[in-house]
């Protein structure tokens, strides 16, 4: 088993957390918006536009996020030359950890750390995934590396 893909950007994964994330910028967004109409009859109206102006702004933000953040594709993919990953709504490259550059992994409660030769070091975080996932991430790289003969070091978490 030299290859998997994991796919992070299913809708019923994300659909809760990023539903619940657009309700409140949508409730953020009415109650400015009343605050502006409000502060019509109060300052005067030149003010008014400038504020006005800003949350129009502001809203063209939001349909961004809200389009950008939904048809993002996330995913872990692995094969026999490197590990492939694309956790991020900005950047539209995915990362790649090539095989034979490394010297040893460690596998966190809820990062991966890939050691290279060059002695640099390439971390994973996990933690916002759900945590069945996470399982899965770990158990499939750690398989990968030991058949690969790249040495595994499990970080163990204590409580001092």
């Amino acid at each position: 088993m030299d290859s998997f893909s994991i796919n992070l950007s299913e809708a019923e994964e994300k659909g809760g957390k990023f539903k619940r994330f657009f309700a409140l910028l949508g409730i953020i967004l009415i109650v400015s918006w009343l605050a502006i109409f409000a502060l019509y009859h109060i300052v005067n109206k030149t003010l008014f536009f400038v504020i006005l102006a800003g949350n129009a702004l502001q809203v063209l933000y939001f349909i961004y996020l809200l389009f950008s953040g939904y048809k993002t594709k996330m995913f872990i993919n692995s094969d026999d030359y490197a590990l492939e990953f694309q956790f991020s709504m900005v950047k539209k490259v995915p990362e790649q950890v090539i095989w034979q550059t490394l010297k040893k992994i460690r596998i966190g409660p809820t990062y991966i750390a890939f050691y290279k030769r060059t002695g640099k070091r390439k971390v994973i975080q996990l933690g916002w995934l759900p945590y069945t996932k996470v399982v899965d991430i770990k158990e499939k790289v750690q398989l990968i590396c030991r058949s690969k003969g790249i040495e595994v070091e499990i970080a163990e978490y204590h409580v001092g």
